[in-house]
């Protein structure tokens, strides 16, 4: 089902949210690759479980001086990460073993879970925080787009954030959370996760000069979508540069694309043309994606997120 709200909308969210998600995974992998970040987002989303649905304890270990105890953080196992992700059992084993020795996780009889040294790391800070800018600025630059009111989020929530550092924490166990949905809903349609990754990446690059205005008409046939003579082609030195991968496992990947229909190659690069764009399971996206961001603005909203950032840039208005 299709939330309701303009198909133009939807198509604008997913726009955004696909730009967000990679640079989520590019925070989140910082030297490591995309795989290692998603098991890094699991682990992430699995410990803080006991945290999540709970507004008190959200907002109790919401800081970044704030961690949780390792009491509340639950373990998960290979098994459990593998099935999440839907990666061979023992591509896990072996990347969560490396991780292991480089002291980001341990072993605990229950599974694996993050160290506490890491999460209290400058370098982890530096991350938070980095995060926590994109998100805001996914929520502002929606909220200008009308895709906020089109989510249909009430108006009020919990009590406003008030402590002086800013709630990093919140922000990067819900946004983990709805960058593992995503994937969730994405990764099933491709041969390989470098594949996904790869088509998001030329998504960005073909995207990246459409203001918020262009975003199609209310129709989900192909002339709704913008020309494809305004997507600027995307290069495989660029989609390289963009993921961190090497630039031949890019190439290779993208004439498998190109053979499979779902790039197409024009002077200056490759796109993905509104002809694949206007396929029923990119529309079914957008709609799952809709939903998606509701349910990570919602928690926002109930830990007083949202109505900090308001605050601020009704603040940033007055001082203009």
């Amino acid at each position: 089902m299709i939330p309701d709200a303009p198909i133009s909308t939807l198509r604008l969210a997913l726009r955004t949210s696909n730009v967000f998600v990679l640079e989520m995974l590019r925070i989140c992998r910082c030297r490591r690759d995309f795989t290692d970040a998603l098991i890094l987002m699991t682990l992430v989303q699995c410990n803080s479980a006991p945290i999540a649905g709970d507004v008190d304890l959200q907002r109790r270990y919401g800081a970044f001086e704030s961690p949780a105890p390792e009491n509340l953080r639950r373990p998960i196992s290979i098994n459990a990460i593998s099935a999440s992700l839907g990666l061979p059992f023992e591509t896990i084993r072996r990347r969560t073993k490396r991780m292991i020795a480089e002291g980001v996780c341990e072993v605990v009889p229950e599974g694996i879970r993050l160290r506490q040294g890491p999460l209290s790391s400058e370098q982890h800070r530096r991350a938070l925080l980095e995060a926590y800018e994109l998100a805001r600025s996914l929520y502002h630059r929606l909220r200008r787009a009308g895709c906020l009111e089109a989510m249909g989020l009430p108006l009020q929530g919990g009590p406003p954030w008030t402590g002086e550092p800013p709630p990093v924490r919140i922000v990067w166990r819900v946004a983990s959370d709805y960058v593992l949905r995503m994937m969730e809903r994405l990764l099933p349609n491709f041969q390989s996760l470098s594949r996904a990754f790869i088509v998001m990446a030329v998504v960005q690059a073909n995207t990246a000069d459409f203001p918020d205005t262009v975003r199609g008409s209310d129709s989900a046939e192909v002339d709704a979508f913008p020309a494809d003579y305004l997507r600027r082609p995307a290069r495989a030195s660029d989609v390289a540069a963009i993921l961190g991968l090497p630039h031949e496992t890019v190439r290779r990947n993208l004439a498998a694309l190109v053979a499979d229909g779902r790039c197409e190659r024009v002077r200056d690069g490759l796109i993905v043309p509104a002809s694949v764009l206007a396929r029923q399971g990119v529309l079914n996206a957008c709609g799952s994606n809709f939903r998606d961001l509701a349910r990570m603005f919602g928690e926002l909203r109930e830990t007083g997120v949202l109505a900090l950032w308001d605050a601020e840039s009704g603040a940033d208005q007055t001082a203009a």
